[in-house]
C-alpha cells in the first residue's frame, strides 16, 4: 500500500488514481474495494482524509452561522430600538424645555453697579491730617482729612469784630433817630403855639388893639416855626434811614461771620456715606485749591445691577418682576426684581453716538440697560462691590 502525497496535496494511491479519481469512479472503486480487504482499510483511511479536505472549509461557516445568530439579530435590535426610544424621551421633554427656556430672559451683559462719590475740597490750604487709605472701609461722617485752620480762625475773629462794630452802628443811628424824634415833637409843639400867637394876633389887629408891625412879626414866627416842624420831621426820617444802613451792615457782617465759620468748618473732610475708600491722592503737607479731588468714597449701602438686554428681549419684560441674579465671584444666587426699564439704549448716551442717516446703513441690535435691584438683607456684610460681573435672569409673568 503506497500511498503519496503529491505537490497539489491531492492523496495518490498504488494504482496512481487521485481524489478526484476516486469521487469520479466511485462505482469501479467500491467494485475493487470489495474485491481485497486490504483495500478495504485504504478505502476507510481515503474517506477520511477526504472528507476532512471537503468539510474543513465549510464548517468555520456552519460554525458562524449558527453561533453567531442569535448577538447579530440582537445588535439589529438594539441598533433600532435605542433611537426610538431616544427620539421618545426628547420628544416627552421638548415641551417642559421649550416652556422653561420661555419663562425668563437672561444676559452675561451685566455688572453690579454703585454710587461712587468724589471728595474735593471746597476751600484752599496745607493738609495736616489724612485718616484713610485706599481699600479703608468707612462710615458717614467718619473724619478723613483736616486742612490747616488757622487762616480760617482768624477770618471768623475778623468777620465777628465787624459784626460787633456795625450792631454799634445801629445803636448810634438809633439814638439819633430818637433824638430826632424828640427835636420833632418840640418843634410841632412850638409851632402849635406859634399858629394861636397869629389867630389871636390877627384879631387884635382887626380889633385896632396893635399895631400892624406887631402883626406882622407874629406871623413871620409863625412862618419859622412850621418851616422847622417840616425840618425836624425829614431829620426823623434821615435818622429812620440810617438805621436801617445800620442795620443791612450788620446783616452783611452776620453773613461774613458765617462764611468764615463756614470756610473753618470745610477744613475737615467727612465721609458723605458708607463706603470704601478708593484712589486716594492726597498726602500729608499738599497744597490743595478748591474743586481738587482728594479720594472717591464707594458707597456699599446701595447697589444695584445694570444688566444690557437686546431689545429683542425686551418684548414681555415689566417692572417688578422678579430676578435671579448668579454673581461670579461668590458663585451663588441673589434675588431682586425689575426696578425699571431704560428710556433709551446705551447708545444713545455715548459721548459719539451713531448717526444712520449717513454712510452706509448697518443694522445692529441695540441693548438696553435695565436696573434691577437686590432685596434687602442679602448682603450684611456688604461684599458686593460695583463692577463685579453677574448673570441676571428674569422671570417672565
Amino acid at each position: 500500500m503506497d500511498n503519496i502525497i503529491g505537490n497539489s496535496g491531492e492523496v495518490q494511491f498504488a494504482n496512481g488514481q487521485s481524489s478526484r479519481d476516486l469521487r469520479a469512479g466511485s462505482g469501479n472503486l467500491h467494485e475493487r474495494i470489495d474485491s481485497s480487504e486490504p483495500l478495504e482499510a485504504l478505502r476507510r483511511d481515503s474517506d477520511e482524509v477526504l472528507e476532512r479536505r471537503i468539510e474543513l472549509p465549510d464548517e468555520p461557516r456552519r460554525k458562524s452561522s449558527t453561533s453567531g445568530g442569535s448577538p447579530w439579530h440582537r445588535r439589529i435590535t438594539k441598533r433600532i430600538v435605542l433611537p426610538v426610544l431616544l427620539v421618545l424621551a426628547v420628544g416627552a421633554v421638548s415641551p417642559f424645555a421649550w416652556n422653561y427656556l420661555q419663562s425668563y430672559e437672561s444676559t452675561d451683559d451685566a455688572q453690579i453697579d454703585g454710587h461712587i462719590d468724589p471728595l474735593s475740597s471746597r476751600i484752599n490750604g496745607t493738609v495736616i491730617r489724612v485718616q484713610a487709605e485706599d481699600n479703608d472701609r468707612v462710615k458717614a461722617g467718619e473724619l478723613l482729612v483736616e486742612i490747616d485752620p488757622r487762616d480760617y480762625q482768624v477770618a471768623v475773629e475778623n468777620a465777628a469784630a465787624n459784626l460787633a462794630a456795625a450792631r454799634q452802628v445801629v445803636k448810634a443811628a438809633q439814638q439819633n433817630y430818637d433824638l430826632s424824634v424828640a427835636n420833632l415833637a418840640a418843634g410841632v409843639a412850638t409851632n402849635n403855639k406859634a399858629q394861636m400867637d397869629v389867630k389871636r394876633y390877627r384879631e387884635l389887629l382887626d380889633q385896632g388893639v396893635i399895631a400892624g408891625e406887631t402883626n406882622d412879626q407874629i406871623v413871620m414866627t409863625g412862618k419859622v416855626d412850621a418851616a422847622a416842624v417840616s425840618s425836624d420831621r425829614a431829620a426823623e426820617a434821615a435818622a429812620a434811614r440810617e438805621i436801617g444802613q445800620a442795620e443791612a451792615a450788620v446783616e452783611a457782617a452776620q453773613a461774613s461771620l458765617d462764611q468764615a465759620r463756614l470756610n473753618l468748618s470745610y477744613t475737615k473732610i467727612y465721609a458723605p456715606a458708607n463706603g470704601i475708600v478708593g484712589r486716594r491722592t492726597v498726602e500729608l503737607g499738599s497744597r490743595i485749591e478748591p474743586g481738587q479731588t482728594l479720594m472717591f468714597v464707594t458707597e456699599t449701602d446701595e447697589i444695584w445691577v445694570t444688566a444690557d438686554f437686546k431689545e429683542t428681549q425686551l418684548a414681555r419684560m415689566h417692572r417688578g418682576e422678579r430676578v435671579s441674579v448668579h454673581v461670579d465671584t461668590f458663585g451663588r444666587d441673589y434675588q431682586g426684581y425689575v426696578r425699571n426699564l431704560p428710556g433709551a439704549s446705551g447708545d444713545r448716551f455715548s459721548l459719539l453716538p451713531a448717526e444712520n442717516a449717513t454712510g452706509n446703513y448697518v443694522k445692529v441690535v441695540q441693548r438696553l440697560p435695565v436696573r434691577i435691584e437686590f432685596d434687602a438683607g442679602q448682603d450684611p456684610e456688604h461684599l458686593l462691590h460695583p463692577g463685579m460681573s453677574v448673570e441676571p435672569k428674569v422671570w417672565l409673568r
